[in-house]
């Protein structure tokens, strides 16, 4: 037994992360998704001015339905917003809420396409139910932070 101690242990390399072996291929996967990211932004802003100049101007748009038109900004911006909780890499909590309101976005535009139905009216109350509790949890949030907000008990 004293023998088998005595040995010398033999080491093994330590296993980098991912991100530490192949550098390059991360590196240039941030960039596309950065690219990408902006790319929608940039897309979901002018589909939400085309939107608005369909508003003003529905000559300009005759024949085309609006429908599309109306998902566009939404679906676009939804597409965006997770290409940013996959750049800002944000805490468990924070990716949740950033997660529940992008879907949000995401199944309104998606909404806006389908026809009159039951559908049509459970997904729009779902898109409905996430907006609240996306709102109601930020101010939730906001009220906690700030203890003095809070109502005082009256003086007697």
């Amino acid at each position: 037994m004293k023998h088998v101690l005595d040995q010398e242990t033999v080491s093994h390399p330590p296993v980098e992360p991912a991100h530490q072996r192949h550098p390059v291929v991360i590196t240039f996967l941030q960039g596309a998704v950065y690219v990408f990211t902006g790319l929608l932004i940039v897309l979901a802003l002018f589909a939400g001015g085309w939107l608005l100049l369909g508003d003003l101007a529905p000559q300009m748009f005759v024949g085309l339905p609006h429908a599309p038109i109306s998902a566009a900004p939404l679906v676009l911006i939804g597409a965006a917003s997770l290409g940013f909780q996959v750049l800002t890499r944000p805490r468990p909590l924070e990716l949740f809420k950033a997660l529940l309101v992008s879907l949000a976005f995401i199944l309104w535009g998606i909404d806006q396409m389908l026809p009159p139905g039951w559908l049509t009216t459970t997904v729009g109350d779902v898109v409905i139910v996430l907006y609240v509790i996306d709102l109601g949890w930020m101010m939730g949030s906001a009220l906690r932070q700030h203890p003095t907000w809070r109502r005082k008990p009256p003086l007697r």
